[in-house]
């Protein structure tokens, strides 16, 4: 009967591998489709621009993601300090002129000549390694055997004891000085988006892992009140906020990409006007190739496509959720995890984003947006999520074991 729930597991986790690795090659086949219609607005002159130069980025994006899968993640959590360094290195070198590229007045590229790299991505990437690394470490600070907000010894709060200063630091201190490391780098660029949904999937490694609501709520708090007073004090992103407010009162000025996405999924309606046939992504739709392409995805293909891509990423989210509960390594948990939410996640806001939901950032959609880098990352964060499942398969019994 053991033997039988082992092999039973195993399917499961690998038809939950089988599935995300399909559903994640579903949507890069269809990002290209979308770039070949959305690449008009690059070059008037040649058609296929977005998706010569997206194509090129898609055997890289093969090999990141086996690389990812074949990886021995008990040896890359020997690098991870390495790893960390190394993408905090590439984040300050995009600020430096003459070594990284500003696009709109953001730092956030290193040219190669070759291909552009966006140091941001290999920031996420660090973040989702160190954190786990860390987090499992630190296991026991972050679950103690008597999980209270306050536990006495004496009259002293437990923070306040040896026991409670050391989880304090380990359990908290320490994983929250590498998520503000990094968020640090990223600002250099600036990308508040990116802080934000780094600062999410964090807080969520951190709350997984057992880190006290006492430790994390008040950060939280604290964050969103800087974020607020940030916002406040930054006339450029406060005038995104109010134009978020008011999308048709600015359309004519901050809001105007907003409004012709909107613009869009209206015209596109259920159906849409059909692959190619798309006016607003062409002639009204700024960046329509990469922050605001799903905006032209509802404008050619409708309401049944954006549905069923939303539904895709809500997919690999349940799957990837279902194959972590089978997990007892709290490293490969976390790492899981972290993959998945940047995954999810970014799609999320973007998503929110060209719909109206949420404040105008540039945040990419995954597999879907143009950008190399991104759609890199993006394969490897799936190859990370593959191998931790695949690691999560119990080895199939011998005959020994079985006549045990």
């Amino acid at each position: 009967m053991i033997i039988k729930v082992k092999a039973e597991n195993s399917g499961a986790l690998g038809g939950y591998a089988f599935s995300i690795a399909a559903l994640a090659l579903m949507l890069a086949v269809f990002g290209l489709v979308v770039q070949y219609s959305a690449g008009i607005s690059l070059s008037a002159s040649n058609r296929t621009a977005a998706f010569e130069r997206q194509l090129i980025y898609v055997p890289f994006a093969f090999i990141a993601a086996w690389f990812a899968y074949r990886l021995n993640l008990d040896m890359v959590r020997q690098y991870a300090w390495k790893i960390f360094f190394i993408a905090m290195g590439v984040m300050v070198l995009a600020r430096i002129p003459g070594i990284g590229v500003s696009v709109n007045g953001s730092w956030r590229w290193i040219d190669l000549y070759i291909i552009r790299l966006q140091a941001s991505d290999l920031g996420k990437l660090a973040l989702v390694i160190l954190m786990a690394h860390l987090l499992a470490g630190m296991q026991r600070h972050t679950l103690p055997a008597n999980f209270k907000i306050f536990q006495f010894s004496g009259r002293s709060p437990y923070l306040f004891t040896r026991a409670g200063w050391v989880d304090f630091r380990e359990g908290f201190l320490r994983p929250s000085f590498i998520l503000l490391a990094i968020c640090f780098g990223i600002a250099l660029g600036p990308d508040l988006g990116t802080i934000i949904l780094c600062c999410a999937v964090g807080g969520a490694m951190m709350y997984i892992s057992g880190v006290r609501m006492l430790y994390i709520a008040p950060s939280v708090l604290c964050a969103i009140a800087g974020f607020v007073l940030l916002i406040l004090n930054w006339g450029n992103r406060f005038r995104r906020i109010l134009s978020f407010l008011d999308p048709w009162g600015r359309r004519g000025d901050e809001a105007y990409q907003l409004f012709e996405g909107m613009v869009a999924f209206g015209v596109g309606g259920v159906t849409g006007k059909g692959a190619g046939n798309g006016l607003q992504g062409r002639a009204f739709l700024p960046e329509a190739h990469t922050d605001f392409v799903f905006s032209v995805i509802g404008e050619e293909y409708g309401l049944i496509a954006t549905s069923t891509i939303a539904l895709i990423y809500l997919t690999i989210f349940i799957l990837s959720y279902r194959a972590m509960r089978q997990s007892t390594d709290l490293f490969r948990l976390n790492v899981c995890l972290g993959a998945t939410l940047f995954l999810v996640l970014q799609a999320l806001v973007n998503m929110g984003v060209v719909t109206g939901l949420l404040p105008t950032k540039g945040i990419s959609l995954p597999f879907i947006s143009y950008g190399g880098t991104n759609l890199v990352i993006m394969a490897c964060m799936i190859g990370l999520v593959l191998n931790c499942i695949r690691a999560s398969v119990e080895p199939p019994f011998t005959p020994k074991e079985a006549r045990q």
